[in-house]
């Protein structure tokens, strides 16, 4: 039977992969930080963006294997299963994860709605595809808002 984590707070992941917790409803993740880590298989309970320049092989989403291109984004909402079952092997990744709860987006005009976006969909196996401009700006807010939630 595979092992499966249960992802229902944010910082569940954080903390499994050696992330600072920064936020009760908000993980922010440099995975150049924290590689070495083993890889999991997760149930999702939170909303999520894995920003990568190189995504691992052998992962997983929903019942369906796929194979992710270099500088992409994966989105994950609440109710779905994806990542990669540990075989052992200790994984170095670089890139990011912005982690958040569903709470985040009560009575904000997005609830309920997040699905709607096609990229959190769960029966849509695409990824959003960067060009390395993108990825590096993209990072560069994502330090910006580390560092605010560091500080504050």
């Amino acid at each position: 039977m595979k092992k499966i984590l249960k992802v229902d707070n944010p910082n569940v992941y954080a903390e499994y992969v050696g992330a600072p917790v920064l936020h009760p409803q908000l993980a922010l993740i440099s995975y150049d930080e924290v590689s070495p880590f083993r890889s999991s298989l997760n149930n999702y309970g939170v909303y999520g963006l894995f920003i990568q320049q190189q995504f691992p092989k052998h992962l997983s989403y929903g019942t369906k294997s796929i194979v992710v291109g270099d500088s992409s984004i994966i989105a994950v909402a609440p109710g779905q299963i994806g990542g990669g079952q540990d075989n052992g092997t200790p994984m170095y990744i670089n890139g990011w994860a912005l982690l958040w709860s569903p709470e985040l987006l009560k009575g904000s005009p997005l609830e309920g709605k997040m699905e709607g976006y096609h990229f959190f969909s769960y029966f849509d196996t695409d990824w959003l595809r960067m060009e390395s401009s993108e990825y590096e700006r993209l990072s560069l807010l994502l330090v910006t808002m580390r560092k605010e939630m560091q500080e504050n």
